[in-house]
């Protein structure tokens, strides 16, 4: 799968938290937000 880099803004200390959330449980910071958006488009199609 090709992948594609993406620019957003996030408030500061929530991608602080994050990141930290990441780093602890050994996740990919971009897997775990792809995650997250393909989760909300199986929503979208039910």
């Amino acid at each position: 799968m090709v992948r594609k880099p993406l620019t957003i803004s996030i408030e500061k200390e929530v991608l602080k938290k994050f990141k930290q959330y990441c780093e602890d449980e050994a996740i990919n910071l971009s897997r775990k937000i792809e995650k997250y958006m393909k989760e909300e488009l199986k929503k979208k199609k039910k």
